[in-house]
């Protein structure tokens, strides 16, 4: 959704939501601040970018793994790459109205009720018996 052009922010952003905020407001871009659905062509919109930033990274991690005597600073492009997606992932979010770092804490707080949990062989944390997922909705006070 485009609208006039704002001015810059008074304080500059404290959180990697709020720098993709201010980067929405630097290019007029609005979007709510409360969660609300969005339109067809901005679901769309947001589908498509988060498609093509994960087919990079997914080229990235590609080409690191066919690098048999990769270096540290080969790890670069898809450190770029990933932090591409979690710009583009924030866009989604502010698009839906939701404050990220709120969702980010909840959905952390939950996560780490799991450390409880097994692990997996390929070292993933599972979730204990018990565990509940995370309640946006009543986060954000939605119920």
């Amino acid at each position: 959704m485009q609208g006039p052009h704002p001015t810059t922010p008074a304080r500059p952003a404290s959180s990697n939501a709020g720098r993709v905020r201010d980067f929405h407001h630097a290019t007029g871009t609005v979007y709510p601040t409360t969660p609300t659905v969005p339109t067809p062509d901005v679901l769309a919109l947001r589908l498509t970018l988060l498609q093509e930033e994960m087919t990079e990274v997914q080229d990235a991690a590609r080409i690191l793994a066919d690098h048999p005597h990769a270096r540290p600073r080969d790890v670069t492009p898809l450190a770029h790459e990933l932090v591409d997606l979690l710009y583009v992932t924030y866009g989604a979010l502010q698009a839906l109205g939701v404050d990220a770092d709120t969702a980010f804490a909840e959905i952390h707080r939950v996560n780490m009720l799991k450390t409880t949990g097994p692990r997996r062989a390929d070292g993933k944390q599972l979730k204990p018996e018990g565990w509940q997922p995370a309640d946006l909705a009543r986060t954000f006070g939605l119920d």
